[in-house]
């Protein structure tokens, strides 16, 4: 798991947003980052979007419990070439990654959370897969996979949807969290750092291979990814992402990726 200081790696500006919280206790603060690879307008991307979550006090992040994402205009996540196929919830569930097809997979990526423990705050790490599933009311419809090892042994699945957002967006991932009790009868688990890559990548831990039939063979190959603009819009390519949190209180927080070198517009 990558530390807290990964957010700091990505070339982007970001702007922080003040939670509405309506806890008297802590005050929830977010973050949001985003990057594209490769930055060429015109060709086939993959999106790598982060979030870390912190409180004042510090050490009182809330548990969330929804988690939309809005992306750029004309990135087109129903015509990326990704999720040709579809994973069942009830083979996911039971057999975890393996029981989806190769070619549903759609993004990995990492998440921790702090877990109360002993009267201390344990960071708790999980591997986070983005799988296709089949389309529910004329959406396409995700899964989320959290596979969390220590110190809470647990393998989640929860849906996501990707819905319609107005300009300068163009559509979003919604995404309801459940809430994870510690231990019976204990706080929930409260997410604090998230960082999730759409697409393939061309090497490390994040990336995946499609299949197709070729000649009577199953061949490996790379799916085509988010399509980056050929333009970019005045002032980058604007992100945002909506939270809401256990006790209702919600967070907003924006990014800008900057258009690429020498071909601002």
């Amino acid at each position: 798991m990558r530390p807290a200081w990964f957010f700091r790696a990505l070339p982007i500006a970001a702007i922080l947003v003040i939670g509405s919280c309506g806890s008297a206790v802590a005050q929830q603060i977010v973050k949001l980052r985003a990057s594209f690879s490769p930055e060429r307008l015109g060709t086939p991307t993959t999106i790598s979007i982060a979030f870390r979550i912190s409180s004042v006090p510090a050490g009182d992040s809330l548990p969330l419990t929804n988690v939309s994402v809005l992306l750029p205009d004309e990135m087109g996540l129903a015509t990326s070439g990704l999720g040709l196929e579809n994973c069942a919830l009830s083979r996911l569930e039971a057999f975890g990654p393996s029981g989806c097809p190769a070619n549903a997979l759609m993004g990995r990526g990492t998440a921790s959370a702090e877990i109360p423990i002993g009267g201390e705050d344990i960071v708790e790490s999980a591997q986070v897969e983005l799988f296709s599933s089949h389309v529910q009311n004329g959406r396409l419809a995700l899964m989320v996979y959290v596979d969390a090892k220590s110190p809470v042994f647990a393998q989640l699945v929860f849906p996501a949807t990707v819905v319609p957002a107005s300009l300068p967006y163009g559509e979003g991932i919604d995404t309801e969290v459940p809430l994870v009790p510690t231990v019976p009868g204990g706080p929930n688990v409260a997410v604090t750092h998230f960082k999730m890559m759409i697409g393939t990548t061309t090497a490390g831990p994040d990336h995946f291979v499609y299949f197709r039939s070729a000649h009577r063979r199953r061949v490996p190959y790379h799916p085509r990814g988010l399509l980056l603009p050929p333009a970019c819009p005045r002032g980058g390519f604007p992100f945002q992402a909506l939270f809401t949190f256990e006790d209702g209180s919600t967070a907003t927080a924006r990014t800008t990726v900057p258009c690429p070198r020498h071909t601002r517009h």
